[in-house]
């Protein structure tokens, strides 16, 4: 069984704008230019980015893959105004200067936008370019923020201070957990970022932290399980949950330590958990909560589209995010009446609640994405094997409070 068997989104219903599945509460289209009477002139190309070699190549050749696959449908179902998309794509190699010289090809050759693999290479060494140029960029399933970056740099991905919103609040104010332990590994950079954004969310949802462990060892330089474990032992309140903020190996040791000790809470995660890996962890990760950005069996006609289109068992989110970005460009080509990037742009952001393979997508003013993830829980099924199962429907989209699976850097 997939590790996304049973881990089903299930969408509102929203009104569904013809153009693209998108809310019909946007600002008005580019006069004279509705729907598929549109006409662009010149070439109509959306540029690729990213390792599609090398260690980071998953990335880069998941994110080209998805695109891929919606160019196809995109254009057989008639393009822009009979126009069909060129989608070229680049092997930067993980290499700034590769990705720089790719980046400058595609503006001379006026790509409307270029789509970026989240890997640091791609998504951050031609910021400066895509700006001057007034060049759409977007980096599918990047994790940094990318906010200030400049008024054409975006980033596709569900952002992970909403998503430890909704996990909180689901575990506070629906589960009633109330005591939490909150369990760091300092030496992981994401791993200090995520523990801020979930004591905000336990903060605004009223949940006490009564423990905070960390597995790194600042006086060794050493992982120490035990002095967590000890931690957990010792808290002054009885614990609800154990909030932990680093990767699978360590999840997977931490949910065995616990259980050898006798500590039966639940583990509360990331999106680093959703993996094949963690679920080996065996009837420790039991019970675990957790979010994600896609679930291949995710019942939709959007979904039914995907994965026929993709063509290939197991797609993970960055090429679903990439499938869905891409359809989200098209459709601003389509709403602005223009290939031009900066109206592009504009219709980009205009633009509510798209649906998608991946879920709703918007863009605030400042490029920011609103888009909320699904939640699970791990169960072990009546013949031993554990699965992702939802726990949740995702909340309806609202701004972000101000503030991979491999993984996206």
């Amino acid at each position: 069984m997939s590790l996304y068997k049973l881990c089903i989104t299930i969408l509102a219903a929203a009104a569904i704008s013809p153009l693209s599945g998108c809310s019909d509460n946007k600002v008005e289209k580019a006069p004279g230019k509705p729907g598929n009477t549109v006409s662009v002139e010149g070439s109509l190309i959306i540029g690729v980015v990213g390792p599609e070699t090398g260690e980071e190549a998953s990335f880069g050749t998941s994110v080209v893959e998805g695109v891929l696959a919606a160019a196809k449908r995109f254009n057989a179902q008639g393009g822009v105004g009979g126009k069909k998309i060129e989608v070229l794509h680049f092997d930067d190699q993980s290499n700034t200067k590769s990705t720089i010289k790719i980046v400058q090809d595609l503006i001379a050759r006026k790509a409307v936008a270029i789509l970026a693999a989240p890997t640091g290479s791609s998504t951050f060494a031609p910021v400066h370019l895509v700006n001057e140029s007034k060049t759409l960029f977007i980096s599918v399933g990047s994790r940094r923020h990318l906010k200030a970056s400049g008024p054409y740099v975006f980033r596709a991905a569900v952002p992970d201070e909403l998503a430890t919103e909704d996990l909180i609040k689901y575990a506070v104010t629906e589960l009633g957990y109330a005591n939490f332990a909150l369990v760091t590994v300092s030496d992981n950079e994401f791993s200090l970022e995520l523990s801020s954004m979930f004591m905000r969310a336990l903060d605004k949802h009223k949940g006490a932290i009564t423990v905070r462990a960390d597995i790194y060892d600042t006086l060794t330089g050493k992982h120490n399980l035990a002095a967590v474990i000890s931690a957990l032992k010792k808290s002054p309140d009885p614990l609800h949950g154990v909030v932990f903020t680093g990767g699978v190996n360590e999840g997977v040791l931490l949910a065995q330590e616990m259980r050898k000790a006798g500590i039966t809470l639940p583990i509360i995660g990331g999106e680093d958990l959703f993996s094949e890996e963690y679920l080996k962890g065996g009837d420790a990760v039991n019970e675990t909560l957790l979010y994600t950005t896609f679930s291949a069996d995710s019942k939709s006609p959007k979904m039914a589209e995907f994965m026929k289109d993709y063509g290939k068992a197991n797609p993970d989110r960055f090429a679903a995010l990439a499938y869905d970005t891409f359809m989200l460009v098209a459709d601003a080509i389509k709403e602005a009446g223009s290939s031009d990037p900066t109206k592009v742009r504009d219709a980009l952001i205009s633009r509510k609640d798209c649906e998608g393979v991946t879920g709703k997508t918007s863009f605030t003013s400042d490029n920011m994405p609103v888009k909320h993830p699904i939640l699970c829980k791990i169960r072990r099924g009546e013949s031993g094997e554990r699965s992702f199962v939802l726990k949740s429907d995702a909340p309806a989209n609202s701004p972000p409070a101000a503030s991979p699976a491999p993984v996206a850097k």
